[in-house]
């Protein structure tokens, strides 16, 4: 789509804006479906930042990053964990993945001596919440903003293992997960929102789709909703 700008009847600017048409559906039981044919994802998760660049990546090093996975033979990615680049997005359209758009609402697992993780996902301090919840979905929005006429974005993601959530702030956690889930059907319905690390807390049925982690994909084989395994194996392997 071309959009011109015009001032007095001269033109002073121009845009283009590349999108795409096409269905999706999301099935319980017979899994996904891309303009109506069953496609079965098999993908990886994938950071975007770079040894010795952190977040500062060149816009081709994304896309060297998504020729690598479309190379390696798959045909998803889930962005872990975090908005990520336009530049990332359009070399999912381009390269042809699917791309799962995650927002950055996550915790870090492992337990401290109390028994607790050792830090929540959201905040236990009930003062803290109004500005944390603010920034989650400001970031949500530009997020949609920014990806919204990528085709190869088929899913919105509300979160990664936000289970990893102090015992007193669980239900407050899931109450904003159900609106930050509710926030994203308003300002993009066009899409399903997955709930990324669903395999604890209560929490996969929350969006339209479960992504279950680790053990969450042997603990939920029929879990009655449309699933996925979102993250797998980093518990069998070296991570140097």
């Amino acid at each position: 789509m071309i959009s011109r700008l015009y001032v007095d009847g001269r033109p002073v600017d121009r845009f283009e804006t590349p999108f795409g048409i096409r269905s999706l559906r999301f099935t319980a039981d017979r899994g996904f479906f891309l303009n109506g044919k069953h496609l079965y994802l098999v993908g990886a998760n994938v950071h975007q930042d770079q040894a010795g660049w952190g977040d500062g990546v060149t816009d081709g090093a994304a896309r060297r990053d998504v020729r690598m996975i479309k190379d390696a033979g798959f045909n998803f990615i889930r962005g872990s964990h975090y908005p990520h680049s336009p530049a990332f997005t359009q070399a999912t359209d381009e390269l042809g993945l699917l791309f799962w758009s995650e927002a950055p609402f996550w915790g870090i697992g492992g337990f401290g001596a109390d028994g607790n993780w050792l830090s929540s996902a959201y905040p236990p301090d009930p003062a803290d919440r109004p500005a944390f919840e603010a920034s989650v979905l400001q970031q949500v929005q530009e997020m949609v903003r920014i990806h919204r006429n990528r085709p190869s974005v088929f899913l919105w993601s509300a979160s990664n293992e936000p289970f990893f959530t102090k015992g007193e702030a669980m239900p407050a956690m899931r109450d904003f997960l159900r609106r930050e889930v509710a926030f994203f059907h308003r300002i993009d319905p066009t899409r399903p929102v997955a709930i990324g690390g669903a395999q604890r807390g209560e929490i996969d049925k929350l969006g339209d789709v479960a992504g279950y982690n680790g053990d969450g994909a042997t603990l939920f084989l029929d879990p009655g909703v449309p699933s996925i395994v979102s993250e797998y194996g980093s518990t069998m392997v070296d991570r140097p």
